[in-house]
């Protein structure tokens, strides 16, 4: 999955927004980052994602 049509890169994202219940642009950009990364593969995208919003859950509690 190299490269994907923009109406598949939203339906991406829009997916693992739901998935992970988050909001806003900055995450939506975080996600595009990650899986563009990552060639759009999604168990790679999900882990790492996941590390993300734990760290920064953290780091805020901290």
């Amino acid at each position: 999955m190299a490269e994907l049509e923009k109406e598949q890169q939203k339906a991406f994202v829009d997916e693992m927004m739901e998935a992970n219940g988050l909001k806003g642009a900055s995450k939506k950009r975080l996600i595009v980052f990650l899986a563009e990364r990552y060639n759009w593969d999604k168990q790679k995208v999900q882990h790492r994602l996941r590390r993300a919003t734990l760290a920064q859950r953290y780091a805020e509690s901290h």
